[in-house]
């Protein structure tokens, strides 16, 4: 009797344990809806009004396009405007979204390009390939 509690309560350890870990490491997606009111570009895309930008680490972790533009407030494939493999950059953490933009060399009629993205809450940059 006594292995048996003794067997059932390390199986229950080790279901909380590894409970805790997976809940800890679980992959998160990030998301925002940014209101360009001026014309910009993001991987050869003029964006401009209003998007959620979304960015899922499962899909990073296979490879996979990671961050995605819809237009609008909403989810919905048919209103992707372009996805993209982020490179993954250490940032001080921020409390609201930041998007940096490139400078052109201070063009004035350039139209400026996203090049990094962070969201609300996070110490994790998303740069754009290329930039």
């Amino acid at each position: 009797m006594r292995r048996l509690f003794i067997a059932i309560l390390v199986g229950a350890m080790a279901a909380a344990i590894a409970v805790a870990v997976s809940a800890g490491n679980a992959p998160k997606k990030e998301s925002a809806v940014v209101e360009f009111a001026n014309t910009v570009k993001l991987t050869n895309v003029l964006l401009r009004g209003q998007y959620l930008i979304v960015h899922d680490e499962e899909r990073m972790a296979k490879g996979e396009a990671c961050t995605y533009v819809y237009k609008g407030k909403i989810e919905n494939a048919d209103k992707l405007v372009t996805s993209f493999h982020c490179t993954h950059m250490d940032r001080v953490k921020t409390d609201k979204i930041r998007i940096s933009y490139s400078s052109y060399g201070g063009k004035p009629y350039e139209t400026p390009e996203i090049v990094e993205i962070q969201f609300a809450n996070s110490a994790d940059g998303h740069r754009v390939p290329g930039k």
